[in-house]
């Protein structure tokens, strides 16, 4: 058995090409029957194996899992090289308002890239077996996918947090009671982890209550069951993924600050592709918002959405822009500039970049011969007490030669100031009233008037755009 148990995982790393011959992998090794299999197997197909263990200590038997791993890399020979690290599941479960299964995994993966990358490690191995991916697939189905997670999880995908370093799964071609059946008759010892069958998750009530039954009605129902996740996996990888690489080549371009889909690629598409560019465009711009069909049928409606519309999402927003749709990540956003003091002939530090207000001799002979960056004011209407902000809603100010007053909002939106960059938008305030929309309009009653005794510079030093 245990040859037959190791053949079939040569046969499957040499299928899917997942590693090449003696690359140094890193096994995610929790002392488990699955990881210890994975772990004891590519140490015998001759990998340079180094076994990684995450102690979340959220249970009373999680010590005895990281010593059984110790122990068993110790007494090789030679002995397999072992690391462990300690995580706080339940802070970032906390920290982030996940569930306490996917703040241990996002750890998990995140601390075996670092590891990996460390290592120079080609890969990191998985304990993922036949069995896991039969429970895969009716999560997925039950949660209302579409083909690429009926396609199940993949022999292999790039690690997010290294894009480098591979991740393998070895063991899919294998089921459950083939690991332990290999296990026993190498005497490779392992432990139980019962939170595995705990009807608390998702993934147990699958494993514990549905896939039971399943398989005593439909004999051998997980093996079928994990070749129809295969058989869709080749059709994505063989139709869908070329189709979408295609439709995005003519739909998205990457921006120093995020991403661009254009509208037109978006607009005679059909709305299962619209929904579809969607997902594809939120996973290469903004990866830690959620991949669903809700949120990818609220983006598809921006499409014919006003400008200045946005869909918020986890780490950034979607804005409905002319002539297309930006994906902009909250590093890309400037923070709002509470008000500021802006003494005479000093720099302020403003998101559009740089702001002073200087004193001159006299203004030149054609107040607006100079760029919007820079425009002339009345000093003594301007005052001492000038400060600066950004603008928020309800802001009004009088634009120069008008009678009446406009809101803010509406003067960006006639200048085409793109709706993410409005936020970044600053006013100077005399202490009554809005004095300049910094680098866009200066207010009429501020203006150099034939009588003005004292007149001041005001200059915008742009930062150079994304």
């Amino acid at each position: 058995m245990a040859s037959s148990f190791l053949d079939a995982i040569a046969d499957f790393i040499s299928e899917h090409a997942l590693l090449a011959e003696g690359a140094r992998v890193v096994v995610a090794a929790s002392g488990g029957a699955d990881s210890m299999a994975c772990l004891a197997g590519l140490r015998r197909l001759g990998y340079d194996v180094h076994a990684f263990h995450v102690n979340y200590g959220l249970r009373e038997g999680a010590e005895a899992d990281e010593a059984l791993v110790r122990r068993w890399c110790a007494r090789q020979s030679p002995p397999v090289p072992f690391r462990a690290v300690a995580c706080d599941a339940m802070a970032r479960a906390e920290a982030h308002d996940e569930s306490l299964q996917e703040a241990a995994r996002c750890l998990r993966y995140a601390a075996l890239a670092d590891y990996a990358t460390a290592l120079d490690a080609a890969a990191v191995a998985t304990g993922h077996h036949r069995d896991d991916q039969a429970e895969t697939l009716l999560l997925n189905l039950v949660r209302g996918c579409g083909p690429e997670g009926l396609a199940g999880m993949r022999p292999m995908r790039p690690l997010q947090h290294a894009p480098s370093v591979s991740l393998v799964r070895p063991l899919l071609p294998v089921s459950r009671d083939d690991i332990e059946t290999y296990a026993a008759a190498t005497g490779l010892p392992w432990r139980t982890d019962p939170t595995n069958r705990s009807l608390a998750y998702d993934r147990g009530v699958i494993r514990t209550e549905i896939l039971p039954r399943l398989a005593a009605h439909f004999e051998g129902a997980r093996a079928p069951m994990a070749r129809s996740a295969r058989l869709v996996r080749e059709y994505v990888d063989t139709d869908l993924r070329p189709a979408l690489r295609e439709r995005m080549a003519t739909a998205y371009e990457a921006r120093p600050e995020g991403g661009w889909m254009h509208l037109q690629p978006l607009r005679t598409a059909a709305p299962v592709w619209r929904r579809r560019l969607m997902l594809a465009a939120l996973r290469r711009s903004l990866p830690t918002a959620p991949s669903s069909h809700g949120l990818a049928t609220e983006l598809a409606g921006l499409v014919e959405a006003q400008v200045g519309r946005r869909v918020e999402v986890d780490g950034g927003a979607i804005w409905r822009e002319r002539g297309g749709l930006r994906f902009l990540p909250d590093t890309a956003a400037p923070d709002p500039l509470a008000p500021t003091s802006v003494p005479p002939d000093t720099p302020i530090d403003i998101p559009q970049g740089t702001l002073r207000v200087e004193p001159v001799e006299e203004g030149p002979d054609i107040l607006d011969a100079e760029s919007p960056h820079t425009v002339y004011a009345d000093a003594d209407r301007l005052g001492a007490a000038l400060s600066v902000r950004t603008w928020t809603d309800g802001d009004r100010f009088r634009p120069l030669g008008l009678e009446g007053t406009k809101r803010v909002s509406r003067l960006l939106t006639e200048r085409r100031v793109p709706a993410h960059r409005r936020t970044g938008v600053a006013v100077l305030c005399t202490d009554a009233h809005i004095a300049w929309v910094v680098g866009h309009r200066l207010d009429h009653r501020v203006r150099v008037r034939p009588d003005t005794e004292h007149v001041a510079r005001l200059i915008l030093q742009p930062r150079e755009k994304a």
